[in-house]
C-alpha cells in the first residue's frame, strides 16, 4: 500500500483517498472563520462598503423625497433617526458582499489569479477549499436574503442574487466587455439600492430609482478608467478591455468625453450648490486632461485613483443641492 498524489492505492485497480486530504483537519476555532469571512471582503471595502455608505447616507440626508420612509423634516433628527438604522445598513452591504465574493473567489480562474496578486484570500492561502467555498456561499445566500426581510432591501438582494448567477456561474465576467460592464453596473446599483433601503427603512421612490439608474449609465461608460493602468497585464491575460478592443486612444478620448458630460449633467439634475458643481467639474476635468495629456502606468494609476474619487464625490451631489 503506498500513496501517490494525495490518494492511497489499497490494491491494484483500487484507489481511496489519503487521511491526509481533508479528514484529519484540526477543528478551527470561531474567530480563525470570522477572519476567514473578512478575508473573502477585505479587498471590496473601498470599492463597495465605503462608497455605497456614502451614498446612502447623502441620499437619505437629501431633502428630495428618494425613499417611501417617513423620516423627519428637521435634518439633525434624520440624522440621529438615520444612525440608528447605519448598523442595519452595513450589516446588508456586507451580507449581500459576501455571497458576491464567495461566488466569485471560488471558481477556477479567480483562484488562479488571486494566487499571483491576492495570495492572502482564503483560497489561495488554503484556508479553505473550493467545495467548503461553495458550501458556505449556499448558508450565505439564505442569511443575507432571509436577514434582508428585517434589515430592509429584500427586493434588492434578491435581484442582486441573479446578477452574481449570471456574473459568476453564466460566466458573464468572460462575455463580451459591454455585457461585463453592464452586469457590474447592476450589481453596484443593487448595493446602492439595498444600502438605502436599509438605511432609510422605506421603498425607494421614482426619483430614487431614477439617481440609482443614473450612476449606473456612469459606472457603465466610465469605469474602463481602471483598464488603463492595466494595458499590458491584461493583454497578457488575453482579457478583452476598452483600451485593448478600440484602442487606447479611443479608450482615454471616450473616457474624458463621458467623465466631462457626466460632471455637468449630475449636478443639473440635483440643482447642485456652487460647491456641488465645484467638486464634480473639478475632480472631472481633472481626470479629463490627465488621461489624454499623460500616459504611462503612474499616471494611469492617478486617472483610477481620481475615477474612484470623483464618483465619491458625485454619491456627494444629494446632499449638496441648493
Amino acid at each position: 500500500m503506498q500513496s501517490i498524489d494525495g490518494y492511497t492505492h489499497l490494491e491494484k485497480g483500487v484507489v481511496a483517498p489519503s487521511s491526509t486530504i481533508g479528514l484529519d483537519q484540526p477543528r478551527r476555532s470561531p474567530l480563525y472563520h470570522l477572519k476567514t469571512l473578512f478575508l473573502f471582503t477585505k479587498s471590496d471595502f473601498k470599492t463597495v462598503i465605503f462608497p455605497q455608505s456614502i451614498f446612502a447616507i447623502t441620499a437619505a440626508l437629501s431633502t428630495a423625497r428618494l425613499t417611501t420612509a417617513d423620516l423627519s423634516e428637521d435634518v439633525s433628527t434624520r440624522a440621529w433617526q438615520l444612525a440608528s438604522r447605519l448598523p442595519l445598513m452595513l450589516a446588508w452591504i456586507w451580507l449581500n458582499l459576501l455571497v458576491e465574493d464567495l461566488a466569485n473567489q471560488r471558481l477556477e480562474g479567480s483562484i488562479i489569479e488571486d494566487t499571483v496578486n491576492k495570495p492572502w484570500r482564503p483560497l489561495p492561502s488554503h484556508r479553505l477549499t473550493a467545495d467548503q467555498a461553495r458550501d458556505w456561499l449556499i448558508v450565505a445566500i439564505i442569511v443575507a436574503v432571509g436577514s434582508s426581510l428585517v434589515l430592509g432591501g429584500y427586493t434588492a438582494s434578491v435581484t442582486l442574487m441573479l446578477f452574481i448567477w449570471m456574473y459568476n456561474d453564466l460566466d458573464g465576467s468572460n462575455s463580451g466587455i459591454w455585457i461585463r460592464n453592464a452586469l457590474n453596473a447592476s450589481g453596484l446599483m443593487c448595493f446602492s439600492w439595498g444600502a438605502l433601503a436599509a438605511l432609510s427603512g422605506g421603498e425607494l421612490s421614482p426619483r430614487g430609482f431614477t439617481w440609482i439608474l443614473v450612476t449606473g449609465a456612469i459606472i457603465m461608460t466610465t469605469v474602463h478608467a481602471q483598464d488603463l493602468p492595466d494595458i499590458e497585464g491584461d493583454k497578457a491575460r488575453g482579457r478583452l478591455t476598452v483600451p485593448l478592443l478600440y484602442g487606447e486612444t479611443a479608450a482615454r478620448v471616450s473616457l474624458s468625453a463621458m467623465v466631462m458630460l457626466w460632471a455637468v449633467a449630475c449636478p443639473l439634475f440635483w440643482d447642485a450648490s456652487a460647491w456641488g458643481w465645484a467638486v464634480s467639474t473639478s475632480l472631472g476635468g481633472a481626470m479629463s486632461v490627465l488621461a489624454l495629456q499623460k500616459r504611462g502606468q503612474w499616471w494611469d494609476e492617478v486617472v483610477w485613483k481620481l475615477w474612484c474619487l470623483w464618483i465619491a464625490a458625485l454619491y456627494l451631489l444629494p446632499a449638496l443641492g441648493k
